[in-house]
């Protein structure tokens, strides 16, 4: 079992225009309300491609309750640790039917106590025993430190559970001193945390080095239209998608996630389960709303997608 761990859901709103003008009254034809955050985009890709997974989030609120209903009826399982700090935030993404890739307008959350955060580490710590690979995906919640993200990955390390983190800034900083299992970010939030720009494929496999160095087994970093490029320490290698026009690239990165992790749960090579994730994230940016991939275009994309080995 895949256990996702999701400490800032959200109610993902996206609203679809052809032509869209900011500064003036525009009219929507297409609106999809789903279950959202980083961890909810994952779930979804994974349960198209068969994964089991298993989804642990705090909510709050009128909102909250929606979340929670709108995961269900999707058949995307899910635990729930409720707080009192407020409504589950609404993220709003803006696709213009005319070309251009999405906006994405996301509220920060809630601002949750220490009780709140302690209670839902409880809840994760208690499920992570049934979970083959742990992924913690997203933002921290107002009010939670940075080093909170340590601690829960130094916990779920501690109970010999393999974390794959995807995160950012301070939180990602915190939770790499940890010591993770695995990394998966995205070169800019990468470069951030190294302090060196990650723009292009050398300095990728730099900056990949750099967390072999830091005790990382496994890690990944995404380069958008230039593709992913992984490491298990041993052996680095580069996937490249192909062209294909971009509907919208939210929830793309989470796809790829959810590939590779699945691709990793399966026994897969790194460079298998390194061209499923690419092929994920590609078919994700054809459609409309975070982690929806259409069986047509995955199977057309898996063997589009090349991967080489990288000498360095």
């Amino acid at each position: 079992m895949l256990l996702i761990i999701t400490p800032n859901p959200a109610l993902d709103r996206t609203m679809v225009f052809h032509g869209l003008h900011l500064g003036a009254v525009q009219r929507t034809d297409e609106v999809v309300v789903a279950a959202g955050g980083k961890g909810f985009n994952v779930a979804r890709a994974a349960q198209a491609l068969g994964q089991p997974a298993l989804v642990c989030a705090p909510i709050g609120g009128l909102t909250g309750d929606l979340v929670a209903r709108l995961a269900e009826a999707e058949g995307l399982p899910a635990r729930w640790t409720r707080h009192g700090a407020g409504e589950t935030r609404t993220c709003i993404l803006l696709v213009d039917r005319a070309g251009g890739d999405a906006t994405a307008l996301n509220e920060a959350g809630p601002t949750l106590v220490p009780a709140d955060w302690g209670a839902y580490v409880a809840e994760v710590l208690a499920l992570a025993p049934g979970a083959a690979l742990a992924v913690i995906c997203g933002s921290l919640p107002p009010g939670v430190p940075p080093e909170a993200l340590g601690g829960l990955v130094a916990d779920l390390g501690a109970r010999g559970i393999a974390v794959l983190v995807d995160s950012s800034g301070p939180a990602l900083a915190a939770a790499l001193a940890a010591g993770p299992w695995g990394i998966k970010v995205n070169g800019g939030e990468l470069g951030a945390v190294l302090g060196t720009p990650v723009e292009d494929v050398a300095g990728a496999v730099a900056a990949l080095r750099e967390l072999c160095l830091r005790g990382v087994s496994l890690a990944a970093v995404s380069l958008g239209a230039q593709g992913c490029v992984a490491t298990d320490g041993s052996s680095n290698w580069w996937a490249r998608p192909p062209r294909e026009p971009v509907v919208s690239s939210v929830g793309s990165g989470d796809s790829l996630l959810a590939g590779l992790a699945t691709g990793l749960l399966r026994g897969m090579p790194l460079p298998g389960a390194l061209q499923l994730g690419v092929a994920c994230g590609t078919a994700d940016a054809l459609t409309i709303g975070g982690g929806l991939i259409r069986q047509a275009d995955l199977s057309r994309l898996r063997s589009a997608v090349s991967v080489m080995p990288l000498v360095e």
